[in-house]
């Protein structure tokens, strides 16, 4: 049986929102998703936030995937992937922001991922970036991202 590459993007994609959207303290600090995108905590993939977006949202991605093979009898093949989480606010309150961003790490850091068609996957932090402010038309807007490394394996 000849397996092919699967692109994992979209498997872990969808498994890293799972584990965000399933933990009620989180849930309940973001704002709710419109309906025209299903509705649901606001936790959107980077590049299709919806216009007029309520706040504070959550972000996933832009991803980066790279082929993680090995080689020999026991031939598996898999793919490490990294990916921003990112906070977006427009409150000021620095403590309740970095609470979220802890929440995020402490679900995601450590966190074995059930992964679409993989039989492992693993989500380890990488490196949490200071926050940074942009100010469009009088509103500042406050981005507080968290770096990840998913490693994926061997698909079923």
């Amino acid at each position: 049986m000849i397996v092919l590459a699967l692109l994992a993007i979209p498997r872990v994609l969808a498994a890293m929102r799972a584990v965000l959207r399933n933990d009620a303290p989180l849930v309940a600090g973001l704002a709710i998703a419109p309906a025209s995108v299903g509705g649901g905590p606001a936790i959107y993939s980077e590049g299709s936030v919806p216009d007029g977006a309520e706040m504070p949202f959550l972000t996933i991605g832009p991803f980066t995937e790279a082929d993680d093979s090995t080689m020999g009898s026991g031939r598996k093949w898999g793919s490490t992937l990294t990916t921003p989480v990112k906070l977006v606010t427009t409150s000021p309150d620095v403590a309740v922001n970095y609470t979220t961003v802890d929440r995020v790490v402490a679900l995601l850091h450590g966190t074995a991922l059930t992964v679409a068609d993989y039989s492992q996957g693993m989500c380890l932090l990488e490196v949490v970036v200071d926050s940074y402010q942009e100010k469009l038309a009088g509103v500042v807007y406050r981005h507080y991202p968290v770096m990840f490394t998913i490693k994926v394996g061997q698909p079923r």
